[in-house]
């Protein structure tokens, strides 16, 4: 088989927990390996979530993750960084400024 990943991954067999959005408490899996930018995970159940947090030692270490594949009981996801959704573009509550390269910008010398 043809090794396609950027990054070779390190097993660890390690137990870790899922936390899932629409579900309330914690469930559990193994890590079978992992990387910087994601890992294999294997559950007792099919798991049908798109993404999930997994985490490691009572949440010490947490991992937001998207599945790129499954197969039964295993899955491999892909790490991502959770970001707080965008305010709408009409909300008072803060003022953006957006500056463009290029332009000057008010009160300052010179150009970005």
């Amino acid at each position: 088989m043809i090794e396609r990943r950027v990054m070779k991954r390190i097993p660890i067999n390690r137990a870790a927990r899922l936390s899932f959005g629409e579900m309330s408490g914690t469930h559990p899996c193994v890590v079978r390996d992992i990387s910087a930018l994601g890992a294999c995970i294997s559950t007792p159940y099919h798991i049908f979530a798109h993404e999930f947090v997994l985490s490691f030692d009572g949440h010490s270490g947490v991992f937001f993750c998207r599945v790129v594949w499954r197969k039964q009981t295993l899955c491999g996801v892909s790490f991502f960084l959770r970001r707080r959704s965008p305010k709408p573009a009409n909300d008072p509550s803060g003022t953006t400024k957006v500056v463009r390269l290029g332009q000057p910008i008010a009160g300052r010398r010179g150009r970005l």
